[in-house]
């Protein structure tokens, strides 16, 4: 496990341009002792999250000067720490593509600075049990994952995964063979039981085969979707 007092304030990166709702956020979550860091650029907000000095980044889809989606982007290229966006209601194409660039979870605005709260927690609890060094190793037929770094190692080279990913990963490789539920898998890698419109495991899924090859061959394993069961990985 990653070692952090239980004490220590929460750092919290907020990247939006939406200057009342930043505000907001910061004197709600003042109580909690969690200490915000607020970008209303995204030039602004990528400086700091390159410093690296944050838990979490919750970070908006529009930017006066760019795309959130880029911005998430680049800092997936160098970082695997954990990213909440934001998206406009009903927005479900950029949702999808936040996702699959790696995003940890998302949260349509508008939302209640409660669900916000709930769903910070969840994203860092499960980046807090991230294993240390000492952590496993697995394989599943040419597929090796290595928990701790996210990173999976197969016949044609090396892929980085998200927390999500590796999670969601994680769990098909300890069942492999076996089927586990969308809801299962919506409660270790996400904290919550997604609904059934819900479809962000359904979008780590189509990211997580992608990453592996896409029908597995290469690695002479798969990701298989059992309609109203759940994903299985066979070898």
């Amino acid at each position: 496990m990653q070692v952090r007092s239980p004490d220590a304030p929460r750092r919290i990166l907020l990247i939006d341009d939406d200057v009342e709702l930043t505000q907001m956020l910061r004197e709600y979550f003042e109580p909690e002792r969690w200490q915000f860091s607020i970008a209303h650029r995204g030039a602004d907000g990528e400086a700091l999250l390159a410093r690296g000095d944050h838990d979490l980044a919750l970070l908006d889809l529009m930017l006066p000067d760019g795309n959130g989606l880029e911005l998430l982007r680049r800092h997936r290229a160098r970082s695997q720490r954990p990213v909440i966006m934001f998206t406009a209601h009903g927005d479900e194409t950029d949702r999808v593509i936040g996702l699959e660039l790696g995003a940890d979870d998302y949260l349509a605005k508008p939302f209640s600075p409660r669900e916000l709260k709930a769903r910070i927690g969840a994203v860092l609890r499960r980046f807090d049990s991230t294993p240390d060094s000492g952590a496993d190793t697995l394989r599943v037929g040419g597929l090796t994952l290595h928990v701790v770094s996210g990173k999976v190692t197969q016949a044609h080279g090396e892929a980085s995964l998200t927390g999500t990913e590796t999670r969601i990963l994680e769990m098909l490789m300890r069942s492999a063979g076996q089927v586990v539920a969308r809801e299962q898998l919506g409660q270790y890698a996400l904290g919550r039981v997604p609904d059934r419109y819900d479809r962000s495991i359904d979008t780590h899924i189509s990211s997580l085969r992608r990453k592996l090859g896409g029908d597995g061959s290469a690695t002479k394993t798969a990701i298989r979707n059992q309609r109203g069961r759940g994903y299985v990985l066979v070898a």
